[in-house]
């Protein structure tokens, strides 16, 4: 079960009027690092007839993460089911800064479901995305 991960810059529209970055921006960063995860996974889960759908996602919010800012998104596959997966996540200082590298900002786990998309009913995961988890 390998760490995939992503760095971005912290924009000046992802703050909020608290001059933070909004609870909301989080849930995007989550989705670029899963997106990017999925892009970079052989299953050809945007051609087929069956995809992933996001059931779940829970955020511990550790500490606030001010303008300007370099952040890493990170994800990590654990244990799948016979439909679902879950996808643990860490947003944290990026390495490169100075005052705080690696500070946590958040965690958070998602649950992706994999539906046939006609249907709308829970369908096995494919064989690709079981094997990233490390199993079969």
């Amino acid at each position: 079960m390998s760490t995939f991960g992503i760095k971005m810059s912290v924009r000046w529209g992802d703050l909020d009027a608290f001059n933070h970055v909004s609870n909301v921006t989080f849930l995007r960063y989550l989705e670029e690092c899963r997106a990017q995860w999925m892009e970079s996974v052989p299953s050809h889960w945007q051609d087929g007839e069956t995809g992933p759908v996001v059931a779940n996602i829970t955020i511990n919010y550790r500490c606030p993460i001010v303008w300007p800012a370099d952040i890493e998104i990170t994800l990590k596959p654990l244990s799948p089911g016979r439909s679902s997966i879950k996808l643990e996540h860490e947003v944290r200082a990026a390495s490169g800064r100075e005052d705080k590298p690696g500070e946590l900002y958040a965690d958070a786990t998602t649950t992706l479901v994999w539906i046939d998309k006609k249907r709308g009913e829970s369908v096995p995961l494919p064989v690709s995305i079981r094997e990233l988890a490390g199993t079969k």
